[in-house]
């Protein structure tokens, strides 16, 4: 995990992990640091042109702490499970919608970044909601240059759970090679005993092609080992 509150410790701790580890990626929690800025921020440039040089892939990984800012918790303080769903997910959603619509991926086409443990489900409709944005001439006077599902597609991954059932209809829609997915362990609240035979079973309508790109392709794409 790299430190981002501090953008140049973060780029020193990249260089690290890739130059003396030999790590090919590292992770970065979606809430935004240093207040409110997003992670399309000016003062995050240096950190993309580093990770873009040094060949190293970024996932966004969610947790459930309250030691930074959550959207949408406050709305339901009792609720563990809620909070969960909500910080997970939508979290996730908007640190998409700055590394796309916020012009990261744009200005770095080399870039490789996934979306992770937040569900692969909430994709589709997004980026269409954006792609509508972008050909909209009343609301894309902030849009990046190329179209984000484009965007998405030549820069992005996203992880799904065994467990959805949206997984083949999704594999069509962004691509099988864009698709990553988690067992969840070690979680000690309970993972995906039988993982493989899971994503097997929900992805049985794809090609064989397909489902090599689902199980394999798209990890060994997003960390570059092909």
């Amino acid at each position: 995990m790299l430190p981002m509150q501090s953008v140049a410790r973060a780029i020193d701790e990249m260089r690290y992990a890739r130059e003396k580890l030999g790590m090919r990626g590292g992770f970065l929690r979606p809430n935004p640091y240093h207040g409110n800025k997003m992670i399309s921020d000016p003062m995050y440039e240096p950190f993309w042109v580093m990770a873009e040089e040094l060949d190293f892939s970024i996932g966004f990984h969610e947790g459930s702490t309250t030691a930074m800012p959550t959207v949408g918790v406050d709305r339901f303080e009792t609720d563990r499970a809620a909070r969960h769903m909500i910080s997970h997910t939508m979290e996730m959603m908007l640190a998409a919608l700055s590394v796309i619509w916020g012009g990261v991926v744009d200005r770095h086409p080399r870039l490789r970044i996934a979306f992770l443990e937040s569900g692969g489900g909430w994709i589709a409709p997004w980026l269409d909601r954006m792609d509508r944005h972008f050909d909209d001439q009343g609301f894309n006077d902030t849009a990046p240059k190329m179209r984000p599902s484009e965007l998405f597609r030549r820069n992005c991954w996203i992880s799904f759970e065994p467990v959805e059932n949206s997984i083949a209809v999704l594999a069509d829609y962004i691509g099988p090679h864009k698709i990553l997915w988690a067992t969840d362990y070690p979680h000690q609240d309970g993972f995906f005993p039988g993982a493989p035979n899971m994503i097997r079973e929900r992805i049985g309508p794809l090609s064989a092609a397909a489902k090599h790109q689902v199980l394999a392709g798209g990890a060994m794409g997003f960390y570059k080992m092909q």
